[in-house]
Order: C-alpha cells, then sequence, then structure tokens
C-alpha cells in the first residue's frame, strides 16, 4: 500500500468512527427525548381526565341545584328557619281549627344528630285532632314523631300531647 491509499484508509477509518459516535450518541438522545415524552404525555393525558372530571361534577352540581335546594328546605338550618317551623305549625293548627299550645322547644342531639325538639298539646274534635296528627305526621321536614297521647276531655273535646323532632342541618357551606 502507498502513502496516499495509508492516508485514505485513515481518514476513511476516522470519518467511519466519526459517524458510528454522531449515530450512537443521535440513537441515546432520541431515547432520552422519547421517554420524557413519554412523561409528558402520561401528565397531559392525567391532567385531561382531571379536567374531564371535574367539567362533569360541575355540571352535575349545576343540574342538580334546583333539587338540592328543595332537599335542603326539608332541613332547619337556623334560628329563622326553627321560627318558620313554629310559625307553620301554628298556622296549620289554626286552619286545621284545633287549639294549639306550643310547649318550650328545645335542640337536642342523638347519635351526632342534631335536632329541633317540640312538644304540642292541642285540643278540638276528635277527627280535627286525628287530622292535625297526621299533618304532624306529614309535615315537609324530615322530622319524626317521637311521642303522641291522645286523651277525651268531654264527650265531644279530645286533647293530644305531641312531640316531634326535626332535623337541623350541620355542616358549613363552602
Amino acid at each position: 500500500m502507498n502513502a496516499r491509499t495509508k492516508k485514505i484508509a485513515i481518514i476513511t477509518t476516522v470519518l467511519c468512527i466519526i459517524a458510528i459516535s454522531a449515530t450512537v450518541w443521535s440513537v441515546l438522545l432520541v431515547n432520552q427525548q422519547s421517554a420524557m415524552l413519554s412523561q409528558q404525555i402520561e401528565a397531559i393525558q392525567a391532567d385531561q381526565e382531571q379536567q374531564s372530571v371535574f367539567t362533569r361534577l360541575q355540571q352535575t352540581s349545576s343540574k342538580t341545584e334546583p333539587v338540592r335546594q328543595q332537599l335542603q328546605g326539608y332541613f332547619l338550618q337556623s334560628q329563622s328557619d326553627s321560627i318558620d317551623f313554629l310559625n307553620y305549625i301554628e298556622a296549620q293548627a289554626a286552619q286545621s281549627g284545633i287549639e294549639l299550645e306550643t310547649l318550650t322547644p328545645k335542640e337536642t342531639t342523638r347519635d351526632g344528630q342534631t335536632y329541633l325538639s317540640v312538644g304540642y298539646i292541642f285540643t278540638g274534635s276528635l277527627l280535627r285532632v286525628e287530622n292535625f296528627i297526621l299533618q304532624l305526621e306529614n309535615i315537609p321536614y324530615v322530622s319524626e314523631l317521637m311521642s303522641l297521647r291522645l286523651v277525651q276531655t268531654s264527650p265531644s273535646t279530645w286533647e293530644a300531647a305531641v312531640t316531634i323532632n326535626v332535623h337541623v342541618l350541620n355542616y358549613e357551606e363552602a
């Protein structure tokens, strides 16, 4: 081999080594970038899923607002609601034509739940007293009749003593 051929062979070998090194470096760089890209794609997908869930929750919240407001109306939430409830019962008694005496209401707690416990004594004809008891059992509040005593005080007059517990909501609105 002459000197010129040796020179070309050395240059070719050096260029070949440089090309192979560049190719290996490029492959490593592409692998590193593809791993980073995969992580970013996963992060974007997770973010999109969270946004999708958040959007669905917002839609559900807005769609159920009227129902939640209606359900909330079945519970006492404040002192003014308690007064409204007592006034409601007194108005129902007046419409039913019975005499009503409200005993002192008090808050009670049972199983971690708070209730407004109210006692009533009312008098009237048997039919009116029975109808008013039925109204108390079906008032538009989450409630339960805790006790009932019915006594005939005269041939046409009956007296009932009732204790009713009305559920009070205990939560803080966001």
